[in-house]
């Protein structure tokens, strides 16, 4: 291999770095901005390249390599270091929505640095677990097995399932209590004045009068409650014999799940279709109305709800405790899914992977092992999608489909095993990830002692008028109007008694119906 190229392309993995590290911490700027700038400068951009590498000793040419070196490099430091607004600003994007409510939750507790490096060693993971199945999957993907058609065919069974995830997670806190009735039998005008135990499968015996409601049902009326009656029909006052049936019930939750999804994906889908109420009054810097979408769902409501005065408590100079490696794994092969198919995203793979851990965010004990997974969702998915590019030369994000325009129409024999230039991105992609998680500990550490001690109502009106002040130069008008619906949407969930990530609707059901062809 060209040795002066491995050091160019070390150079500008720092240099690209650097850059998304910059986007990252700002919030409402995403890297697909900064490379569909690189791309616009690319005419100027090239030639000095290409004289870089000429003074390196580097073969000619390589300058479109390095070019997407830099663009490859800077999408992997912002998924490293976009999670610092999401945990200390509750400015979230799409890759970090769901890292608002926990790592904010660990900063209440005084466990901000925990936050900052359980989401650090999350994307740490994800970068490495995804460049060591490049090139296996490169193998199996592409020539000479070339299974990546098939793949294509499924993203549609994985929204649907993703979705079909989210509302099969409430589990509902609420108990159905029943009395299945061996016997009944006609009694006095006394009723039962025994305090009952309802037992799953214990016997019941109680004495009450028999009623029915409107829908039809038999209830068993007694001095101390109200029992529902199965199996037997009864009129009057009885006395039933038989077992206590005693259920879980999600169906409300569920219930308020499934309107959540619908209403959050409408929307979503109008953002993303509609021509927007005030969008001829002024637009602002025309930038992607997610930015108030996402901050009005999952930012705003809980800096609303942290709006009283007090101090932040003093947050730990150290980590409690080591970092769990299980979460990562998780979020790295779901991030090889967001990375692959097109309009799956991070929010779905986080989905996909919390179908297979039994952690809640808002457990005790489980908001850390969350934030990792969410982490490497995010960072594997930019590696995987690098995959995508050089096999079948689709671009799965905007930074993808720059890489793809700086290549041109030969980027995918370039990029094609056994051209080295794969393994020099993988190579570029290992050099940002360690730079980022070196930056990522360090300001966090620095912004969590800055943290502690202030005050967090004052902290939280000055975040709240940022984020306003953000969307309205970002978006204009527009966005402000979509940033107070979705911030009254964002408000219900904690109200009905559900998880905020049902909200995700905003991005999967236009997904969905983008997939099947409806929009």
């Amino acid at each position: 291999m060209d040795l002066p190229l491995v050091v160019a392309v070390i150079y500008l993995s720092l240099a690209g770095a650097g850059l998304g590290s910059l986007t990252g911490l700002a919030p409402g700027v995403h890297v697909n901005t900064l490379a569909l700038a690189l791309v616009s400068l690319s005419p100027l951009l090239l030639p000095l390249m290409e004289g870089a590498a000429k003074l390196m000793g580097a073969s000619p040419g390589s300058a479109p390599l390095l070019m997407v070196t830099v663009i490859v490099s800077a999408a992997v430091a912002h998924s490293f270091l976009d999670l610092l607004p999401s945990i200390f600003l509750g400015a979230p994007e799409e890759g970090t929505a769901l890292h608002v409510l926990p790592g904010h939750r660990l900063l209440l507790e005084g466990r901000a640095l925990d936050a900052v490096a359980s989401s650090a060693y999350g994307s740490l993971v994800g970068a490495t677990v995804a460049v060591a199945l490049c090139l296996p999957l490169a193998v199996v993907l592409g020539p000479p097995l070339s299974m990546y058609p098939l793949l294509d065919q499924v993203t549609v069974f994985l929204t649907v399932g993703a979705l079909a995830a989210l509302i099969l997670s409430e589990r509902g806190t609420r108990l159905e209590v029943s009395i299945r009735a061996r016997s009944v039998e006609r009694a006095g005008a006394t009723v039962s004045l025994v305090v009952p135990v309802p037992v799953d499968g214990a016997a019941a015996s109680l004495t009450g009068r028999a009623e029915r409601d409107r829908w039809g049902r038999r209830w068993l009326a007694t001095a101390r409650g109200r029992w529902r009656l199965k199996g037997a029909r009864a009129e009057g006052t009885v006395r039933a014999e038989g077992t206590w049936s005693v259920r879980r019930t999600a169906v409300r939750e569920r219930s308020y799940a499934l309107a959540l999804l619908a209403l959050s994906g409408a929307l979503g889908l109008t953002c993303m279709n509609a021509r927007l109420p005030l969008s001829e009054a002024w637009e602002g810097m025309g930038q992607s109305i997610m930015f108030p979408l996402l901050t009005g769902l999952f930012g705003l409501p809980g800096i609303i709800g942290s709006l009283h005065p007090g101090p932040a408590p003093p947050q730990a100079e150290e980590v409690e405790q080591g970092n769990d490696l299980v979460p990562g794994l998780k979020g790295a092969l779901s991030g090889a899914l967001v990375g692959w198919f097109p309009g799956i995203s991070s929010t779905t793979g986080v989905i996909i992977a919390s179908l297979f851990s039994r952690d809640r965010p808002d457990r005790e004990g489980s908001s850390r092992r969350y934030l990792a997974m969410v982490s490497a969702v995010g960072t594997s998915s930019v590696v995987l999608g690098l995959l995508a590019l050089a096999i079948a030369y689709k671009g799965r994000s905007g930074a993808m489909l720059a890489a793809k325009e700086v290549l041109g129409p030969d980027g995918g024999d370039l990029l094609s095993l056994p051209s080295p230039w794969l393994p020099l991105l993988l190579l570029s992609v290992l050099v940002a990830s360690a730079l980022s998680y070196w930056l990522v500990l360090r300001l966090g550490r620095r912004l969590a002692r800055r943290a502690a001690g202030a005050d967090l109502g004052r902290l939280n009106r000055s975040v709240l008028v940022l984020l306003l002040v953000l969307v309205a130069a970002f978006c204009g008008l527009p966005g402000l109007a979509v940033l107070g619906t979705a911030t009254l949407l964002g408000l219900a969930p904690p109200a009905l008694g559900v998880a905020r990530v049902h909200l995700t609707g905003c991005l999967l059901l236009p997904v969905l119906l983008y997939q099947l062809g409806v929009v």
